[in-house]
């Protein structure tokens, strides 16, 4: 129940809420399928992170250490740790503004009792599992309560969510936003998270039974996994849906403009939500806020330990893993929450997108490691899975790209020496992608 737990909470931090606004803000109902697309994808990858630490007995970072030269190693573990600061940043910036919106704190303030709290969240792990169980199922319930009766207040249009679940569409205007679901949904820290908790499973490794145990452990785990990222999914659908409707009441044309000029933050959801609902509506999503800023906190700082000790060999306690990422985190956050607070929301969503252009790095090691025969034995991917896979890291990369090419073009505007630093960065990244398919596994 603790990994279940946990793997829900990675799917349900302050970075998802912040997309799933945006989405329903800008395309309403109409990516409702690419949420549902992108658990399915989460489940896929979260499911082939955990075999590799079930079958190996090594989590993923321990065999990125293996598998790469030092080379490919630390730019690797870099970019890595890049995405969880982005996360910390995200988890930061969604517990400021809930407090700011239960009970007036500055953001900034805000930010540095997010920091606080995370040591408190961290604390409880010292009196048993138990205890850290029962508070993120307690947020989980949290989150689905508040979020449940906000859904069930907008009364939305049942025809138009059917449609946005099983029609795929990606409006023009929501191209950024389509590539943040995916960054926001699969963050390539939980990967290394995943293939990590599974450690804590008893599984019997004597040559007559080993087989079997695995087969199980392997079971229950993809079980459980589906059964967390439904939730996440009906959570975060939930949101979307919540916002797609408050959009559509008035003249949908002249609000999805709005959306398109202005995306709405989660300060103003709480004034939207106030509209439509009373009071009631800010108080229910500040409390769900709170929850999902909090709760994220431990996922983050049990995935950089993992990654750390892992890849580089590099053992931290967990209260200075954390003083390391909130440090690093803080610095870049507090100067976001002072002097541009009215950008937070164009802050947080681009953290999305740069969790998609991570996600790679991830997500091809775990690739590699789950077809490989000489790795995982018998329990290798198959042939279909493996062409899904690798089809499905394709699209993102694909994707990402996409995404980048509009901002070179405007980086050209600039001048010749701007144009040529951003097509320097973009091949710097495409060949980095390109070495990871590339090298062997063995």
């Amino acid at each position: 129940m603790y990994c279940l737990s946990n793997r829900s909470i990675a799917y349900l931090d302050p970075g998802n809420i912040c997309s799933d606004l945006h989405c329903g803000a800008v395309a309403g109902y109409k990516l409702i399928w690419l949420l549902f697309l992108t658990h399915a994808l989460g489940l896929y990858v979260q499911t082939l992170s955990a075999r590799i630490g079930i079958v190996t007995g090594r989590n993923l970072a321990q065999h990125c250490h293996e598998q790469y030269a030092r080379s490919i190693r630390i730019p690797l573990w870099l970019v890595c740790e890049l995405a969880i600061i982005g996360s910390d940043i995200q988890e930061s910036i969604g517990t400021a503004i809930a407090l700011y919106l239960l009970f007036g704190v500055q953001i900034w303030a805000g930010i540095l009792v997010a920091a606080l709290l995370s040591y408190v969240i961290l604390g409880i792990q010292r009196f048993g599992a138990r205890k850290v169980e029962a508070l993120f199922i307690a947020m989980i319930a949290i989150m689905c309560a508040c979020f449940g009766v906000e859904v069930f207040m907008s009364s939305p249009d049942v025809r138009e969510i059917t449609k946005g679940l099983l029609i795929p569409r990606i409006p023009a205007s929501a191209t950024v936003q389509a590539v943040g679901i995916v960054g926001a949904v699969i963050m390539p820290h939980n990967l290394f998270l995943h293939s990590a908790l599974v450690g804590t499973r008893r599984i019997k490794r004597a040559a007559d039974v080993r087989h079997a145990s695995i087969r199980e452990a392997n079971f229950y785990t993809t079980l459980e996994s589906g059964v967390a990222l439904l939730f996440s999914f009906a959570i975060n659908a939930t949101i979307m849906i919540v916002f797609a409707d408050i959009y559509s009441r008035g003249n949908s044309a002249k609000s999805v403009h709005m959306a398109e000029q202005h995306l709405p933050g989660l300060v103003e959801a709480a004034d939207l939500l106030r509209g439509a609902f009373g009071d009631l509506g800010p108080l229910l999503w500040a409390i769900g806020l709170l929850s999902s800023g909090q709760s994220s906190t431990a996922t983050g700082t049990m995935a950089g330990q993992y990654l750390m000790e892992g890849m580089m060999r590099l053992r931290a306690s967990p209260w200075l893993r954390l003083f390391i990422s909130r440090s690093t985190s803080l610095v870049p956050t507090m100067l976001v929450g002072v002097l541009f607070t009215s950008r937070l929301d164009q802050f947080d969503e681009w953290l999305n997108v740069l969790q998609s252009l991570a996600l790679p790095f991830a997500l091809i090691p775990t690739l590699k490691l789950a077809q490989s025969s000489h790795v995982m034995s018998e329990f290798a991917v198959g042939p279909r899975w493996r062409a899904f896979g690798w089809l499905a890291a394709a699209v993102i990369i694909a994707l990402n790209v996409y995404l980048l090419l509009p901002l070179i073009v405007d980086l050209a505007s600039y001048g010749v020496a701007a144009a040529c630093m951003a097509l320097a960065l973009l091949g710097m990244y495409l060949l980095f992608v390109y070495i990871l398919v590339v090298s062997k596994v063995e």
